[in-house]
């Protein structure tokens, strides 16, 4: 009952959440606003015009992008057997910033399928270093060890993203995608960002019942027939399009893949058929809601919401750390 009751509210906050994100902003508008912009648009309404080439699509980035990294921090976690792993603290978003750095040097103005490309070129590259580092044993059994080299490959790839920007002037263009943020999405860059999210969230789902095996322990899925190897080249790709992907849309958010996947075992347990799909609906809440809290700390400037993710997200890591679920 604890779990139906768990997806029937996150659903039901998430709608709300969603229509909460199109009303609220720096700009003020009204609920007859937002039905407008759906069912008698008018392009010289400018309320409405705003609600329709900037809200709708910066909506929707923050339902696929909590969704994605929400899951892919799940993944992460499943196939490494880390509690503390995920993209963001192992490196994955800083590689995948660090692509769009080397873009930005090269293309002043790059298409949204170039910068998704370059942000998984980026993101595979710190993806290959943590699939050969969760195989080998001082590694493998450890999650100290694990997440320190996390923090190096991050540091190491912030530091070359930092240097490019300094050295080819891109204060401007890149900060945006270093603090995190939904300010600068635009309907294209979503359009086609939201199947390869959806792709890979659907991937994570058909594979969670192997994920689980694999989080039980190597030995537990070889018993069962099944290859380890191959379940985490297969969840590794799911979290290759989900990371890569949210990166490129809104920069590198941490602690949200971290934190979700630990919040949500409280209310659906451990079997990741149940994980995955919980995580992409609470981790899309989550952000949608940190979203519109960013414009509506200090209107008309905002905080960005990369920041606001981390000062929540931390104080819940603690948290958790002090129950001992992590």
């Amino acid at each position: 009952m604890k779990k139906k009751l768990f997806f029937i509210l996150s659903g039901l906050f998430l709608v709300l959440a969603i229509f909460a994100s199109l009303k609220y902003g720096a700009v003020k508008s009204s609920w007859s606003d937002v039905v407008a912009a759906f069912h008698d648009y008018d392009a010289q309404n400018s309320i409405q015009l705003m609600i329709r080439q900037l809200r709708i699509p910066r909506t929707m980035a923050s339902v696929v992008v909590g969704a994605a990294f929400a899951v892919s921090g799940a993944l992460m976690q499943g196939v490494t057997n880390n509690p503390l792993a995920d993209s963001g603290l192992l490196g994955i978003n800083a590689g995948a910033g660090l692509g769009l750095a080397l873009v930005f040097a090269i293309m002043p103005s790059p298409r949204p399928s170039v910068t998704i490309l370059a942000s998984f070129v980026g993101a595979g590259i710190a993806l290959s270093i943590i699939y050969v580092a969760s195989n080998r044993v001082i590694f493998a059994h450890s999650s100290v060890r694990m997440v320190l080299l996390g923090a190096a490959i991050s540091s190491f790839f912030t530091a070359i993203s930092q240097s490019i920007s300094l050295f080819f002037n891109l204060n401007q263009d890149i900060t945006f995608w270093l603090v995190g943020g939904t300010g600068n999405v635009t309907g294209p860059q979503v359009k086609l960002a939201f199947p390869i999210i959806i792709l890979g969230v659907l991937g994570a789902c058909f594979y969670s019942r192997e994920i689980s095996l694999l989080s039980m322990g190597d030995e537990t899925a070889i018993s069962l027939g099944k290859n380890p190897q191959k379940i985490r080249e297969k969840a590794l790709l799911c979290v290759l399009l989900l990371a890569g992907t949210a990166v490129s849309l809104v920069g590198t958010i941490s602690f949200l893949g971290l934190i979700i996947p630990h919040i949500v075992r409280f209310f659906v347990g451990h079997d990741y058929k149940l994980v995955i799909p919980a995580s992409a609906v609470f981790g899309a809440l989550f952000f949608v809601v940190a979203d519109v809290c960013s414009r509506l700390i200090a209107p008309p400037l905002e905080t960005p919401v990369g920041v606001l993710v981390t000062i929540i997200g931390v104080p819940l890591l603690l948290l958790q750390i002090r129950r001992g679920n992590i």
